[in-house]
């Protein structure tokens, strides 16, 4: 058991994983793709809708009066408590040729923070995330507790965009990296998938030990942020910028690309 009968936001918890479960089987699973290109020269697909309507009328039925900031449907939807922030297939160009690398994944939020957050991946092994805040980080309801020791050259890293969205501090981290890849022969190994929910679950299972994760979207970023924060990453977010999370494993990474800032 993930949380005791008493927490608060047990019955949230419980429906949100039965649901995209079922939003796999119901929308996902066998269904015809039909590919669009949307205003932001994203691609989306009848499913990547369907889901997510899915999703939002099985809360609705429990929870009727709560919000939802989603990908498709309601994108501009102010963050307000009791609000789902729901992406139901990100991924979606991996999606779309059949690899196994995308997720559904929902974060919930109240009471200024995000509460919960759930990451479905049905191709890669029937993997259910789970990061309840306060209450830890879980694999098919195994706990993920990773300590912060890998050491500086045996470290995995990815930095999860295009170099065009890179800030100037990324811009310098990555050269930093290259630099030392070039002298060393023993060095950090770069990790690339375009998929925030993937990267985020190989950071908290243990396949890779940092991550730069400049997503602007919330549906993107939220519920992967509260999954490795409770697997144990340290976290520096920069300026304050929405665009500039780090996380890390390895304090030896950390130190030599000066990461000494901390926000808590």
């Amino acid at each position: 058991m993930i949380v005791d009968k008493n927490y608060k936001y047990k019955k949230e918890l419980d429906l949100l994983q039965k649901t995209l479960k079922e939003a796999y089987k119901k929308c996902i699973l066998n269904q015809h793709k039909d590919v669009k290109i949307k205003a932001d020269k994203s691609l989306v697909t009848n499913i990547d809708v369907n889901t997510e309507k899915y999703i939002i009328s099985c809360i609705k039925e429990q929870f009727p009066w709560d919000n939802f900031l989603t990908e498709e449907t309601s994108s501009k939807t102010d963050l307000t408590n009791r609000t789902w922030i729901i992406d139901p297939i990100d991924g979606t160009s991996f999606f779309i040729r059949n690899a196994l690398f995308y997720s559904i994944q929902v974060a919930f939020y109240d009471e200024g923070k995000t509460q919960l957050s759930v990451i479905y991946q049905p191709k890669l092994n029937n993997s259910m995330y789970v990061a309840v805040l306060g209450h830890g980080a879980y694999l098919n309801g195994k706990c993920l507790k990773r300590k912060c020791d890998i050491k500086l050259t045996s470290s995995f890293y990815c930095i999860n965009s295009c170099p065009s969205r890179w800030t100037e501090k990324i811009r310098n981290i990555n050269e930093k990296l290259y630099e030392y890849e070039k002298q060393c022969y023993v060095s950090p190994k770069q990790f690339k998938i375009d998929s925030s929910g993937v990267v985020y679950t190989l950071l908290a299972n243990g396949t890779i030990d940092f991550l730069i994760e400049p997503a602007r979207t919330k549906w993107d970023y939220m519920p992967g942020d509260l999954l490795v924060k409770e697997a144990g990453a340290k976290y520096y977010n920069f300026d304050n910028e929405d665009f500039e999370r780090f996380y890390s494993f390895s304090p030896e990474l950390d130190e030599y690309l000066g990461l000494t800032k901390k926000d808590k």
